[in-house]
């Protein structure tokens, strides 16, 4: 407690008594109680060889319990183990290379370190630091390239994260850092530790080439990534047709079954591959079957009449499922759930919801589809 506020209160013996009162402030001075603590016991760093010379090798955190005067600034001291002076620590608590690193001369460094708070008299705590030096690296990162489909309502998809990029590295403790082409920043960028791409807000229905770099601090590897942003229209909703998935999750069904689903649709309807499309992709009811809403155009951007459709694809639903070894549940176009009408008497709206966007996305493939559902209605 760093103070009281104490009420005193005097009275004498006559009657009627008669009372004064008065306000007494107590401030609690801060002795140096408390040593400065490092955030870890100890510490482990891996680094690689012929790093440049102030290289930052670690970042040490440092708390102190005591009030501010009796903390920072913080002086750090290595007491032992830094053979050649290789190191140092600034006031901040970063530890740097002073000299290069071979680890033909020296593999292994166990620095003794001591941190003092700015207390009378001073206290401290103490830690080790373990060093490993490594080969540098040998190998150039690998990144895969990446096609991500939006599905905008609209002339413009309103923004978002729209995808992760994927990338590898033989060395392993190489850190990867990715990085955009500097003509798409303004409507895209990417998280430079992770990869996750986003994108920004009024972006035009089209196509957009992206080119991403990764690199591991001395090798850099790039790799194009388009983004297509196809618009839907009430129309296309209306001539919908879905295909419901029993056990399969969005990732599952666009890393492991698209491609070949897409494919088998081709040659069953005599449609361009390209020509089939998918608008939206959400958990069905139970959540771990998938329906995908899917958009079949004709060459000349129209829809083939649903019911031919329909037709081909339930006639070729056992060769699907043979062919994806997964099981098809039910294609329809209008459900008309909970109605007691024939269902030739069912009208049936699907309607889209762009305020609740999903970004499914696997190392090649990546969509971000709205979420769908659908109103009906009886007629007769």
């Amino acid at each position: 407690i760093s103070g009281y506020t104490l009420t005193v209160q005097a009275s004498d013996n006559g009657n009627p008594s008669r009372v004064n009162t008065t306000t007494v402030n107590i401030d609690v001075s801060d002795v140096n109680d408390n040593p400065p603590v490092f955030s870890k016991g100890n510490y482990s760093v891996i680094i690689q060889e012929n790093k440049p010379i102030g290289f930052s090798v670690l970042q040490l955190v440092v708390t102190d319990k005591d009030s501010s005067h009796n903390g920072p600034p913080f002086l750090f001291t290595i007491l032992s183990g830094n053979e050649g002076n290789t190191f140092q620590i600034n006031q901040q608590g970063v530890l740097t290379t002073t000299a290069a690193l071979n680890r033909k001369v020296r593999d292994h460094y166990l620095l003794h370190v001591k941190v003092a708070d700015n207390g009378k008299p001073p206290l401290s705590s103490l830690t080790y630091i373990d060093i490993r030096v490594i080969e540098e690296s040998i190998y150039s990162p690998a990144i895969l390239p990446l096609e991500i489909f939006i599905t905008a309502f609209g002339e413009e998809y309103s923004g978002g994260v729209i995808g992760k990029i994927h990338a590898t590295d033989q060395d392993v403790y190489d850190t990867l850092t990715y990085n955009l082409d500097h003509k798409m920043e303004s409507l895209f960028s990417v998280s430079s530790t992770g990869g996750k791409l986003i994108a920004h807000k009024r972006l035009d229905v089209g196509q957009y080439l992206l080119n991403v770099t990764v690199t591991d601090g001395k090798f850099t590897t790039a790799s194009d990534i388009t983004v297509h942003i196809r618009q839907i229209t009430q129309d296309i909703l209306n001539h919908s047709i879905t295909i419901r998935f029993a056990n399969l999750a969005p990732e599952e069904f666009i890393g492991d079954y698209w491609r070949n689903f897409q494919r088998a649709l081709r040659n069953i309807l005599g449609v361009r591959r390209n020509d089939i499309q998918i608008i939206s992709l959400q958990p069905s009811d139970p959540p771990s079957n998938l329906d995908v809403l899917l958009n079949i155009e004709k060459s000349s951007s129209s829809q083939h009449p649903v019911r031919i459709l329909l037709h081909k694809i339930n006639s070729s639903v056992p060769d699907l499922e043979e062919i994806l070894g997964v099981r098809i549940i039910n294609v329809f176009h209008k459900l008309c759930a909970g109605l007691d009408c024939p269902l030739k008497f069912c009208e049936e709206k699907v309607a889209v919801d762009e305020n609740m966007m999903s970004t499914h996305s696997t190392a090649r493939l990546s969509f971000v589809t709205p979420r769908h559902h659908r109103t009906a209605v009886c007629l007769c």
